[in-house]
């Protein structure tokens, strides 16, 4: 045979396979790894989906307190207007009670 040839089942065709397998290990770990980056961004998008929804449950907690807190603050203002309101009139009532008693004792001195 010519120099640089080997013969069919001489020890050419080890190494041959030995690429082989490399290159196929090679490839294999590719994959795996373009098929576990797809479930990692899997996992990374359903946790942000997650978090997405405990983020809008809690705001919609706060809303409804918010709310509630705004209601009742609203009440105690108008209690406390109407009682201010009250006051005042009652206090002008009593003053011009007072100016009507001390009206005639004036005119009579």
């Amino acid at each position: 045979m010519n120099e640089g040839q080997s013969a069919p089942g001489e020890s050419g065709k080890g190494g041959g396979f030995f690429a082989g397998f490399i290159v196929g290990a090679i490839a294999g770990g590719v994959i795996a790894y373009l098929v576990m980056q797809e479930d990692a961004r899997d996992l990374i998008v359903g946790k942000a989906r997650e978090a997405s929804n405990y983020a809008m449950d809690a705001t919609g907690d706060l809303r409804s307190k918010a709310t509630d807190l705004y209601e009742r603050g609203k009440n105690v203002v108008e209690n406390a207007r109407s009682n201010i309101n009250a006051a005042v009139d009652e206090g002008q009532t009593s003053a011009d009670k007072i100016r009507d008693e001390l009206s005639p004792q004036s005119s009579d001195s």
